[in-house]
Parts: structure tokens; sequence; C-alpha cells
């Protein structure tokens, strides 16, 4: 017990003061002995007895009075039940604060469901921070992008609030409650407190459950030990610990339910390689997941510019598209960003994209038949098909060498975006490491292979027992003579594979499937790498591959055993120069291989930004988008260096927020700096923005709780006055009640004495 006013304790021996009075007015009678009082003697001391307890009462009652009084004025302090149950050991307070996205809802400008649970934790903070009788370590653990413990196991609860104010919003992540809660399981199992008070706060959205609820409905129960029924059960079997589960959701009445939403799930180029000046389109696919058709307006700008509106119509639990179409009037990597009216959950209602755009699809055609009839070369089919009129813009930019230049060096495959080997000869170490540092930059590679293929010289520049980015080992040519009996012809086998997306309906399949093929290059069968895509095959006995894909490094390499030769070669292996299969075959596949393998400036939050360049960047810093809020930083770590004279920038994984990150720096050149500006688009997850909420009962089942709460429980929200009880009220008040009881007493002592 403690006391306010500890000086005024000195009052109490005021109660010395009556019973002094008593001491000092006690009759004293002189002894005369009287043998007539003999008779009145035994009835004189009963009636003595009885005014000695008498007195002896009011003198307790006058004792009492000061002492209370002082005691009250003194106000002493108890300390509260859920202290002396602890018996004043320390208590391990640790909170767990999901921070995904969905935990942004906020509806008709209440709190959303991170605010309030913020709320109570700082609550709690402020509760342990004013009371000095508590023993409190805390623990604060955010759910988001990443786990990250902002406190741990601190016992000043000053510095947590402080660290606490870093999780001033949730991230724009999609992700349960697993990871964080596991984090914590292993760290209580390394702290081995003895009272253990544990705190999850969340919406109580379906997917922050994981796999929890879906497990609950199989009758053979959970199939894995990491659903996170099975984290709260290791909680709740270790001693000292008490779990309690807290819904600071739209539904935390526990009725659950589902509630509207709609958002922007894709935003993509139907042409992925955009060309300056060129018409493109732009599509944003939205997703309605409420009970009512939307209406929606969409926007769509470029570089921040004048936004295109579009007004578009999302059935109930349906998807919609919303199609722009656009041209690029400048080259370089531009920003798009498609945007709806915001609602309640503003985190899924944008979408970003950025999109290189170039003058030109520059190719580089080392063309195996170069200096011969014109007519029978590669380059005059190449160019044919892929600007066919005059009058359009041209798309491509088609440079032609030979295999001379090739070897000899004069030429850079690593300047264009598509290398096409069309049936050369062989390579040497020079034409290789080329064709690799191509690759390893982003630039697709085309292999078709021919009459004239040496494939020996093939397998060891570019095979090399499968480091090298051919993903098999190549044959002599099979089948017969062209234009002989034995026909084959193409099996699609993938028909989802890129280089056939300009097959998009079956009446095309059908044709290239129909197109008569002669002679192709063999494949060792045990030699195809396990990274390969064998979209199309021969429909010979071995199913010969026709296509094969691998990435390698940041570019996309395609080889064909068979190559498309011009229809005026007789010798021709096959018939795939038929303008109904060349055009789409050939469009389909240089759009494929100008674009890298994947696309670096276009990832999900908390994805790592990065790249690689062809010279070092020196003096880089990061600008990060509206919603993140912090200024630009710069970047200490420096460049990776990467086989080829490439160099990686430094990983940036502080991705927690949707939008724009860009990225300055200089190229550290030979001829000076030269400043760059990268734009990185991070997106949500759309899966978070399903705003589906299970009832209490069917989360208690689930995840294995006896009850979950809508605030905080008493051991975290006790308030001071129940921390610690100020007795001096309830003092003054039996003060009172004994003054009155006392005088009471008097008076009916002195009347009966009279």
């Amino acid at each position: 017990m403690q006391f306010l006013n500890p000086a005024l304790l000195a009052g109490t021996l005021l109660f010395a003061v009556p019973l002094l009075i008593h001491l000092l007015n006690r009759q004293r009678h002189k002894r005369r002995p009287w043998a007539a009082m003999d008779f009145l003697l035994r009835a004189f001391q009963k009636q003595r007895n009885r005014l000695r307890n008498e007195n002896l009462l009011l003198l307790l009652l006058r004792c009492l009075i000061p002492i209370l009084l002082a005691l009250a004025i003194a106000r002493p302090l108890l300390e509260a039940a859920t202290s002396l149950i602890t018996g004043g050991g320390v208590v391990h307070h640790v909170f767990i604060l999901d921070a995904s996205y969905s935990m942004g809802l906020s509806q008709d400008g209440a709190p959303s469901p991170y605010q309030r649970g913020r709320a109570l934790i700082e609550r709690a903070l402020d509760r342990f921070e004013r009371n000095p009788n508590r023993n409190d370590k805390v623990t604060l653990v955010r759910a988001g992008v990443r786990t990250r413990f902002l406190v741990r196991e601190d016992l000043d609860i000053a510095s947590s609030k402080a660290a606490w104010l870093e999780a001033s919003k949730p991230d724009d992540a999609a992700a349960g409650l697993d990871e964080a809660v596991s984090q914590v399981v292993d760290a209580l199992a390394e702290a081995d407190d003895s009272l253990t008070q544990v705190y999850v706060l969340t919406d109580l959205q379906l997917r922050s459950l994981g796999d929890a609820v879906a497990a609950s409905d199989d009758p053979a129960g959970p199939a894995l030990d990491d659903t996170l029924r099975d984290l709260f059960e290791q909680l709740q079997s270790r001693d000292g610990l008490t779990l309690h589960l807290i819904d600071t959701g739209p539904m935390a009445d526990g009725r659950g339910g589902t509630l509207e939403n709609v958002q922007i799930t894709d935003l993509r180029l139907t042409d992925p390689a955009a060309v300056e000046k060129s018409p493109a389109e732009v599509i944003a696919t939205l997703q309605n997941l409420g009970t009512a058709t939307a209406t929606c307006e969409v926007t769509l700008d470029i570089d921040g510019g004048e936004p295109i509106r579009k007004v578009v119509e999302v059935p109930a639990g349906a998807e919609a598209e919303a199609d722009f179409q656009l041209t690029f009037r400048t080259r370089g990597r531009r920003r798009v960003r498609a945007a709806l009216i915001p609602d309640a959950l503003v985190a899924d209602d944008e979408r970003f994209l950025t999109v290189d755009v170039r003058d030109r699809i520059r190719i580089l055609l080392v063309d195996g038949r170069e200096g011969g009839d014109p007519l029978k070369s590669y380059a005059y089919l190449w160019k044919a098909m892929l600007d066919p009129d005059e009058n359009v813009l041209p798309t491509f930019a088609v440079e032609v060498v030979d295999i001379v230049a090739l070897l000899g060096g004069q030429c850079a495959p690593k300047d264009f975006d598509v290398v096409v080997l069309a049936d050369i000869e062989r390579l040497n170490n020079r034409a290789a490491n080329a064709i690799q540092d191509a690759l390893r930059g982003g630039t697709g590679v085309l292999c078709q292979f021919g009459p004239q293929c040496e494939a020996d010289s093939f397998n060891l520049h570019l095979f090399a027992a499968g480091d090298g980015p051919m993903p098999f080992r190549l044959l002599p040519p099979q089948g017969g003579a062209p234009g002989s009996s034995t026909i084959r012809s193409p099996s699609i086998a993938d028909k989802e594979h890129p280089v056939l997306q300009e097959f998009d309906e079956d009446i095309y399949r059908e044709i290239l499937q129909a197109i008569p093929m002669w002679r192709w290059h063999g494949v060792a069968a045990d030699s195809i790498q396990e990274d390969a895509t064998v979209p199309v095959c021969v429909t010979d006995a071995e199913q010969t591959p026709l296509f094969v894909s691998r990435p390698f490094g940041e570019g996309q390499a395609l080889f064909l055993t068979s190559p498309i030769g011009s229809e005026y070669d007789a010798d021709r292996w096959n018939r795939l120069d038929d303008p109904l299969v060349a055009f789409p075959l050939l469009h389909g596949i240089v759009k494929w291989l100008a674009l890298p393998a994947t696309d670096a400036f276009s990832v999900a939050v908390g994805a790592a930004l990065s790249c690689s360049l062809d010279a070092r960047p020196i003096d880089l810093e990061v600008s990060r988008p509206e919603r993140d809020g912090r200024p630009r930083t710069p970047l200490a770590e420096g460049a990776r260096p990467l086989p080829g004279g490439r160099f990686a920038l430094p990983l940036f994984t502080d991705t927690r927020f949707a939008g724009f990150y860009e990225l300055d720096f200089a190229l550290d050149r030979e001829a000076g700096r030269e400043p760059q500006r990268l734009p990185f688009a991070v997106n949500v997850d759309p899966a978070e923005g399903d705003l589906r909420y299970p009832t209490h009962a069917e989360v208690q089942t689930a995840l294995g709780v006896e009850q979950i709460l809508e605030t905080l429980p008493v051991v975290a929200d006790a308030s001071e006055g129940n921390d610690r009880s100020d007795l001096g009220p309830s003092l003054l008040l039996m003060t009172l009640l004994l003054v009155l009881g006392e005088a009471a007493l008097a008076r009916y002592v002195a009347a009966r004495r009279t």
C-alpha cells in the first residue's frame, strides 16, 4: 500500500487526545469502611463493570476517529487484483497487430480496423507507463509485408511507445497471420517467461486466417502443422500464457458477412512491346466482389498527365474490362496508372504499370544465306512478314548481317532487342560469348537450325554440357527429302505459350498443325533441361521438339529445329512460310522475345526492386510513392558486378506500399556520367480485397479459441484507478460514520446514567 500524502500520517497520533482526557477525568475515591454498605457492594460492582465497558467502547470510537481521519487525508492506494494475482512478477505482454491492407477499410468516416487496434495498444501502453507498480515487459509485432518486431521484450514503456509511432498505418500487404504468430511462438520459446499475455488484433477477414477455416471443415482435420489453429494451440499449451483474440474489424459483433468492394485486378498492354507513335491498347480489369452491379468510372493517365476516363458496369461477382486506346509520344520507360473513385478500401482502387516505349523493335538477323539469291534469303521472308504494309508506320527495324560479321565481332548483339541466328553454319567463342552476354542483358535470341548448321559447333558453344542457353543436345537432321511423300506436321503441346499468342483461335491453331514438314534436326531426349519448355513438337514417332524455349539471364532463348525458309527456296524443309502461319508466328515470336524473361519493373508489394545495367550506377537515390509518404532516400549499398560486364542495382526491399518507386542514378561510362531514372510499378495482391468475414462461432471452431473479444481484457486495459484504488474517500465515509456512531452511543449512555 502507498499514500499520496504520507506526511499527514502523523495525524494518527491525535488518538492520544481522547485517551489523555479519559485518564485525567477518572474518578478517584478514598476507601472508607462502612458496614451498612456491604449489602449494596455486589450490586455496585455489577453496575461498575457495565459502565467501564461503555466507557472503553466510547474511548475506542473516539481514538479511531482521528486515526481514520488522518489516513483519509493521507489517501492510501491499494494495488489492483491483477497485481496481487501476479504477485508482483514481470508480465510479458505481446501485441500482434494485423497490418494487411484490408485493415485500412474505412466506412462512413469511421476509424479503420487498424486504427482501432492501434488505439487499443496505445491505451494499454499508456496504462503501463502511468502505473509504476506494474511490472510489464512489452513486445510489439506488426504482421504486414514482413513480420516486424518493433519492440522486443522491452521493460522501458516510454521507448516502446516511441517505437510504436512507426506503425501509423497498415502496409499494402496481403498476408495471413500465420507467419507473425509463428515467429512469436519461436520468440517466446527463447524468452521462457513465467507470465505471458498474447493479444492478436485483427479484422478476422477470411484471408488473414490462412488455411485454418478451410481445414476446420475437413472431417480429417488440418493436414498441415503450420496452420493458425496449430500455432494457437502451441501458444495456449504453454504454462502461464493466456491468448486473447481481439476483433477490431467491421464485423466485430460476430455476425460475419461480406462487404461490397470493387477493385482493379490487372493493367496490361494488349501488345506487350510498345513502339513510339504507334497505336497501343491498355486494358484495366475490374472485379466486383459485392452483391450488386457497380457502375465505375476508370481513369487512366500517363506520367501523371491529363487522365482518360471511361465508365464501366461491373456485374455482381464478375469481372469487366476498360480498354483505352492511346499513343506513346516519346520513348523511354513510361508510367501508366489506372484508378477508380476511392471506396471504403482504397488500396486496391489503383493499378500501376511501367511501359518501355521504343523507337522500333530492333532485330539483328544473322542470315545464313546472305550473299546469295536475295529471294531465297531469310532476310527477305522476315522483312516481308514483319512490316508488309509500306503505308503503315513501321514497328520493326531489321538489320541483316552475315556470319562473318558475327564471328568477327563486327556486330553487337546486346544492342538489339532480338537476335535471330537463321541457319548459320557454326559459332566460335567470340560469337557464343556475345550471344550469352546479350541474353543476360535481356535480349531475346531465336536460333533456327537448318541444313547448313553444324550440330557439333552449337553443342560445343551453346549447349556446353547444359550450362549454356541451349537446353538440349542437337542431333543431325532427320526426316525425308523436301517434297517427298513422308510428311510430318507441327503438333501444339502448349497452346498458352507466348510464341503462339497470335494463334488465339482454334482455326488458326488447326492451320498451323496442318503445315507439311519434311526435315528437322533431332534432339537428344535425355539432354533436355528441366527449365526448358516445348510448346510445339513434330508428329514423328519420337515427338521431336520443334520449338524449345528457355530463360537465360534476363532474356529468353527460343530454338526452332526446322527453319522458316523463303517460299522461293524449293529445298526448304517445311511450309511454315505460308502467310497464314508465318505472319502470326514471326510477330508472336519477336514481340515475346523483345521482352525480358521477367519484368523487373512490375512487381508485387513486398518484392525487391533491382535490374541489371550495362554500366556501373553511382549516386543512387530512391523516391517512394505518395502512399508511403517518406522522402527521397539515398542508397548506401553499391551495385553488384555481373557476368558480361553488367551491373545489378542494389536490392531495395522496403516496398510496403503500392505505387511508383523511382530510382535515380548516374551511369559511370567512359564518356562521362549519364543520368538515368527508372520507375518501378509495385501493385497490391487483389486477393486481400475479398472482404469476407466468418462469424465468431466459425472462428472459434476453426482456431480452437474459447472467446473473441472486442476490446482488450482487464489485465491489459485496467485503468489507473483499477490498478491502484484510492481508499481516501472510503476512509472519510467511515470517519463520518464513526462520528455519528460515537455521538449516538454517548447520548444513549448519558441518558441511561441520568
